[in-house]
C-alpha cells in the first residue's frame, strides 16, 4: 500500500516567486521536507514556461509533482500535468497564491509541507481557454490590465502590489463592449467592466470575485460586472474582499460549463494571474471535470 513516506516528490521551485522569496527559502523548504522524511528532488526554474516543461517531462519514478511558487508556477505545472498525469502538490511562495487558497493550503511553507506530507488527494476540475488550461480562474478586462500593471511593480509585496495596480489602472481604463454566449442559451451584450470565470473562489491575491465557486462541481462560476463609473469603482471595490459585490445591481452571477466571449475591440486577459495577451478578441472557454489530482488541506468548516 502506497503511503506518503513511500512516495517520491519532484519539487519544481520557482526562485523568482514572491519577488525572489522562492530562492531565499529554498534551503528551509529542503530542511522541512527532510524533517517529514519525504523522498524528494528539487529542480529550479530558469525561464518562463520552464515549470510546465519540467512537469511534462518529470521522470516516471516520481509520484507527486510539487509546485513551489505562486499562481503562475501552479498554472504552468498544472498545464504540464495535463499531458503527463500525476498528483500535484503545492508549496505557496508567491504574491497571490489564490489556487492554494482554493485548495485550503496554508501560505506558511512549514504548514504547507505538513499538508503535503498528509497526502490527502482531491480530484478537481480544470478550465481551458484558447488552448491553455487554468486550475483557478480566467480574468478578462479590467483585472488583466491590473495584472499588466502589477508586473511593473518592483518595491511592493503581496496584496499591496494588486491594490496599487488597481488604483493606477482605474484612471485610464475604459470598459469595452463584449458579447457573452453562455451554454444555457443566454446572451449578454454590452459594456463590461470585467469578466471573471472562476474555478476557485478568488483572484488577484484575495479578491473574492467568485466566492461560491467549487472546483469539483463540473461548473464555472461566472462574474459579470457591467459598466461602472470611476466613483462607483472606488465605492464598490472593497466589497470584492468578502464577496459583497455579488448583490450589486451591476453584477450578474452565472454557472456554466462553457462560455464564448467576443470583444468588440482588443482586450486583455489572464489565467491565474499570468497574462495571455492584451490584444485578444475571441475566447472559447470550457471546463474539464475531475481532470487534475491535487493534494489539498482539510476544507474549512
Amino acid at each position: 500500500m502506497e503511503t506518503p513516506l513511500s512516495r517520491k516528490y519532484f519539487v519544481i521551485l520557482n526562485p523568482e516567486a514572491g519577488r525572489g522569496r522562492g530562492a531565499k527559502i529554498r534551503e528551509k523548504i529542503e530542511a522541512e521536507l527532510q524533517r517529514h522524511n519525504l523522498s524528494f528532488e528539487i529542480s529550479e526554474t530558469s525561464f518562463k514556461g520552464h515549470a510546465e516543461k519540467l512537469a511534462e517531462e518529470a521522470p516516471e519514478e516520481f509520484d507527486v509533482i510539487v509546485a513551489a511558487g505562486g499562481d503562475g508556477t501552479f498554472n504552468e505545472v498544472a498545464n504540464g500535468l495535463m499531458r503527463n498525469p500525476r498528483t500535484m502538490g503545492l508549496i505557496p511562495t508567491g504574491s497571490g497564491n489564490d489556487f492554494a487558497r482554493a485548495m485550503n493550503i496554508p501560505f506558511n511553507y512549514k504548514k504547507a509541507i505538513h499538508v503535503l506530507a498528509q497526502s490527502v488527494e482531491k480530484t478537481i476540475d480544470i478550465g481551458w481557454v484558447n488552448g491553455r488550461y487554468f486550475p483557478n480562474g480566467l480574468g478578462i478586462g479590467f483585472d488583466a490590465l491590473v495584472v499588466h500593471e502589477s508586473n511593473q511593480v518592483k518595491r511592493l509585496r503581496g496584496i499591496l502590489i494588486y491594490l496599487f495596480s488597481v488604483l493606477k489602472s482605474v484612471f485610464f481604463y475604459s470598459s469595452p463592449r463584449m458579447t457573452l454566449r453562455l451554454d444555457n442559451g443566454k446572451i449578454i451584450d454590452g459594456k463590461i467592466f470585467m469578466l471573471t470565470i472562476g474555478n476557485g473562489i478568488s483572484l488577484g491575491g484575495g479578491f473574492m470575485l467568485t466566492p461560491n465557486a467549487k472546483n469539483n462541481d463540473g461548473l464555472f462560476d461566472v462574474c459579470v460586472i457591467h459598466y461602472l463609473t470611476k466613483p462607483q469603482i472606488f465605492w464598490h471595490l472593497p466589497k470584492v474582499f468578502w464577496g459583497g459585490h455579488v448583490k450589486m445591481k451591476q453584477v450578474e452571477m452565472h454557472r456554466v460549463k462553457e462560455i464564448a466571449v467576443s470583444a468588440h475591440e482588443p482586450i486583455g486577459a489572464h489565467v491565474d494571474g499570468e497574462l495571455i495577451g492584451m490584444e485578444n478578441r475571441e475566447f472559447q472557454v470550457k471546463i474539464f471535470p475531475e481532470a487534475l489530482r491535487v493534494i489539498g488541506g482539510i476544507p474549512r468548516a
